[in-house]
């Protein structure tokens, strides 16, 4: 069994082929995704609406597969949907099991959190609709986004067809715009991030997150794993000195 460690059931609302190829070039050994997706083909407001009731279907999928931590990934369904939208959908989740479920956007939050950062400047693949969104929902989760640029996708497809470069250009272009920010942000696990945050703190000089980075985060300290990683960034570097019992996760799973 190569889950023996920690069986980590994973919502994409699109496929989750680049998160989960991140996901294990991260993870230690023991540690398994169970991964399903909702089918979003396009990051659409009709699409992002309508997956909404999908994630209790695959919650209920995920709880047969006995996993020990549930992520319903995908922040453009949370933060284009209406107010109460992420309490909604981790009540219902939480109504099928007993095991710690969180959202990708709620792990972006607590990664953001976790290095220290406030005055903050995001980069995405996102449409400028998307990003206007992510802003409105970050702000009120009190932090100051002085800016958040994307590059107008929509097709799903083309996210994971990105060079992996590509985010590494739009955080240092961020930073040149904005360089009196105390952290950098890189949203959405589908474009190829995990491999240039290293290279972008040193390179910049302060902390660089991502979502997928975030989920793993998010993850392993629900699972209470606390290796030593490192060449990915800062954060997954604060594991092994995390806790047990940290304070965002207490706060998360009983909000």
């Amino acid at each position: 069994m190569y889950g023996w460690r920690g069986r980590v059931g994973m919502i994409s609302p699109a496929r989750g082929d680049t998160s989960l190829y991140e996901f294990y070039k991260v993870v230690p050994p023991g540690v398994i995704a169970v991964p399903t997706s909702l089918g979003v083909q396009r990051l659409s407001s009709d699409q992002l609406s309508a997956v909404l009731d999908r994630y209790e279907d695959a919650v209920k999928e995920l709880v047969y597969e006995e996993c020990d931590v549930m992520l319903l990934s995908g922040t453009p369904p949370v933060t284009s949907g209406v107010p109460g939208t992420e309490e909604r959908l981790l009540e219902r989740a939480r109504a099928h099991t007993t095991v710690p479920v969180f959202t990708g956007v709620q792990a972006e939050v607590e990664a953001l959190r976790a290095v220290g950062a406030h005055r903050i400047a995001v980069g995405s693949p996102y449409t400028d609709d998307l990003n206007e969104k992510w802003k409105r929902y970050f702000t009120s989760r009190g932090f100051d986004v002085v800016a958040v640029e994307g590059l107008g996708i929509e097709k799903n497809i083309e996210l994971a067809k990105l060079p992996i470069y590509a985010s590494y250009r739009v955080a240092r272009g961020l930073f040149e715009r904005y360089p009196d920010v105390d952290a950098i942000h890189l949203t959405c696990p589908r474009w190829a991030t995990i491999v240039n945050l290293e290279g972008l703190e040193q390179d910049l000089g302060l902390p660089v997150t991502s979502s997928s980075q975030a989920q793993i985060f998010g993850s392993l300290s629900r699972l209470r794993i606390r290796d030593r990683i490192s060449g990915f960034g800062s954060l997954l570097e604060k594991l092994a000195t995390f806790g047990d019992h940290p304070a965002s996760v207490r706060v998360a799973e009983t909000a």
